[in-house]
């Protein structure tokens, strides 16, 4: 991992602002990148306290999400930078359907961009991104974080 520098963290900052309008600084945190997948990762500035060398880590911190020719803001990233956002915002009333995986219409629209990368919202409640294509929201969480049912199986035994 690259611990980036305050003219590379900016850059992050500006891409942010242009795509969402939200002025998230990330100056309070300790900024690094993953760079053969261009995943951004946040972190307490104290842990450059501890000795890094006697650990063999492969990521660190808080996802914020993927920084290349788009931003894919991962489930934490949506709702750090969508605190303040005031564009590309969606927001649903089907959330179940949305946690499941399933493609779903938008109820409200702000200020959005087609094909772009969106932050979905569910009343008051941040719960993830979605790239918006053809008026309807793909969901992009990873299998490990959808729903897939809440009934309840028997355990074996």
């Amino acid at each position: 991992m690259k611990i980036l520098n305050k003219k590379e963290i900016k850059k992050i900052e500006n891409k942010i602002y242009s795509i969402y309008n939200s002025d998230l600084k990330l100056s309070k945190f300790a900024v690094m990148e993953k760079q053969y997948k261009k995943e951004i990762w946040l972190s307490s500035k104290n842990i450059f306290k501890l000795d890094l060398k006697k650990f063999n880590i492969s990521s660190l911190g808080m996802y914020l999400g993927r920084f290349d020719k788009n931003i894919k803001l991962g489930v934490e990233g949506s709702q750090l930078v969508g605190e303040k956002a005031k564009k590309n915002v969606c927001e649903v009333e089907d959330v179940w359907n949305f946690i499941r995986g399933f493609k779903i219409k938008p109820t409200k629209k702000i200020k959005c961009d087609e094909n772009q990368y969106v932050i979905v919202k569910y009343e008051d409640n941040i719960i993830g991104s979605a790239k918006l294509k053809n008026n309807q929201l793909e969901s992009i969480l990873p299998k490990n974080r959808k729903i897939k049912s809440l009934t309840k199986k028997k355990m074996p035994r």
